[in-house]
């Protein structure tokens, strides 16, 4: 079966699409662009493959979540742009589109880095009259703790620590 992405959406979103998954072709995606639908199975890479549709999309369960969840968005008959904008974001993101204008959320790297800060900043300070246990390390440790802010966070975390403040 071969429709737009969009269509492809709408049927999910209705109960209209029988189990599997959608494969489209190479390179940019619009509202317009062709897909198929193929049953799930081990073959259906290389058969998507071989009828000119390498690029792996989602299942059909998938598609109907996001036609339900841009209806919630935007009323009760979604564009073809949102549906697309909404099936793009979960393509990339493994999550719901929260709004149409929402950007990009930040890299995984990025947001590692804000929780191990706001972890690390809980920590507290470090005591000046109680000593870090870790060999060697001149740093006081933090309360509830026999570390420093560094080996703490190493010791829960099972890696070292980005931080040295």
């Amino acid at each position: 079966m071969e429709q737009t992405v969009t269509a492809m959406i709408r049927a999910a979103g209705r109960d209209q699409l029988s189990p599997g998954w959608i494969f489209l072709p190479s390179g940019p995606i619009s509202p317009n662009t062709l897909c198929i639908r193929l049953a799930d199975d081990e073959e259906m890479d290389s058969l998507a493959a071989s009828l000119g549709f390498p690029e792996e999309g989602l299942s059909t369960d998938d598609l109907n979540s996001i036609f339900l969840w841009t209806q919630q968005l935007a009323g009760v008959d979604p564009s073809d742009d949102q549906l697309l904008r909404s099936y793009m974001y979960y393509l990339k993101f493994d999550a719901f589109l929260p709004s149409f204008d929402a950007p990009d959320p930040p890299p995984p790297e990025e947001v590692r880095r804000r929780m191990d800060r706001q972890f690390y900043e809980k920590l507290g300070l470090e005591r000046a009259d109680v000593a870090c246990r870790e060999a060697g390390c001149s740093r006081g440790a933090v309360a509830q703790s026999i570390f420093c802010r560094q080996h703490h966070f190493a010791s829960v975390m099972g890696r070292s620590s980005p931080f040295d403040d």
